[in-house]
C-alpha cells in the first residue's frame, strides 16, 4: 500500500510539474501567434521590411512549437514501451549524411555553425534506428543553440566514430558548460536543470531526459562530459552491430 501510495503521488508530481511547464512553454508563442497574425491580416504593419521581420518570427515559433509537441508525444510513447524499434543497415558516413541537413537547419538561425566530424572509420557497417538517433542529436544541438549562444567560440560540434560493435557520437559547445551538481538534474524531465521558470531562455525541460531515455531504450547510453577548455560535451554511446 505504501509504494501504490508513494507511486501514485510521484505520477500526481510529474502531472503537475508537466502540466505547469507545458502551459508557460506556450503562452509565450501563441499570444505572438494571435498578435502577429491579427496585426498581418488587418494590414497594420506598414513596411514590407516589418512585414518579413513579422513572418520570420511566426516561422521560429512554429519552429519551436513543432519541436516542444514532437518531445511530448515522443516522451509518451517512450514511457508506454511500445515494442521494438526500426533499425536500417549503413555505413557510418551514410548515418552523417542522412543526418546532417536536419541538425544544420535547426542553427540556420543562430550565428552558429554546426560542425559535423567524421572520425571513421567511413564504411564501418552499422545497424541503427536513425529516427531515434536524430531526435537525440537534434535535441542536443538545440540546448547547445540556446544555452550556448553568443560564446566564443560559437561552433557546435558534432563528431561521430564506430569501433568494436559501438557507435560513439557526441555533441560539444563552448559555452557557459553545466555545474557538477545540476549533473544527475539536467536529466530529468521538466526539471530544466535548476532553471527557473522565469528563465528567459524557452524549454519544457523535456529534450535530454527524452534523449537519455532514447538512448537507453535503443541498449546505450547518453552521459555529459565537461570538458577541461570549458563547455559541455555530451556522450551518446549505442550498440550497432550489423
Amino acid at each position: 500500500v505504501g509504494v501504490t501510495l508513494r507511486k501514485s503521488i510521484d505520477l500526481g508530481e510529474r502531472r503537475r510539474r508537466f502540466v505547469s511547464a507545458v502551459t508557460h512553454e506556450l503562452r509565450t508563442p501563441l499570444t505572438t501567434f494571435q498578435m502577429y497574425s491579427e496585426m498581418l491580416a488587418d494590414g497594420v504593419v506598414p513596411t514590407q521590411r516589418q512585414r518579413g521581420e513579422y513572418l520570420q518570427t511566426l516561422k521560429e515559433e512554429s519552429k519551436r512549437l513543432s519541436t516542444m509537441v514532437a518531445n511530448v508525444l515522443a516522451h509518451a510513447r517512450l514511457e508506454e514501451s511500445r515494442g521494438p524499434r526500426p533499425a536500417e543497415s549503413m555505413t557510418l558516413q551514410a548515418l552523417l549524411s542522412r543526418l546532417k541537413p536536419s541538425h544544420e537547419r535547426r542553427v540556420e538561425s543562430t550565428p552558429m555553425p554546426l560542425e559535423v566530424r567524421n572520425d571513421g572509420p567511413a564504411e564501418a557497417p552499422l545497424v541503427v534506428d536513425t529516427e531515434a538517433i536524430g531526435q537525440i542529436l537534434g535535441n542536443l544541438v538545440d540546448n547547445a543553440a540556446k544555452y550556448a549562444n553568443g560564446t566564443s567560440p560559437s561552433t557546435i560540434h558534432l563528431a561521430a566514430k564506430a569501433s568494436s560493435g559501438s557507435l560513439v557520437m557526441t555533441v560539444r559547445d563552448h559555452g557557459p558548460g553545466i555545474a557538477r551538481e545540476q549533473a544527475a538534474a539536467i536529466f530529468a524531465p521538466f526539471a530544466r536543470g535548476g532553471r527557473d521558470p522565469s528563465d528567459p531562455v524557452p524549454g519544457v525541460g523535456l529534450g535530454l531526459a527524452l534523449a537519455r531515455g532514447l538512448a537507453r531504450d535503443l541498449g546505450g547510453e547518453l552521459t555529459l562530459e565537461n570538458p577541461a577548455d570549458g563547455g559541455a560535451r555530451f556522450r551518446l554511446e549505442l550498440p550497432a552491430i550489423p
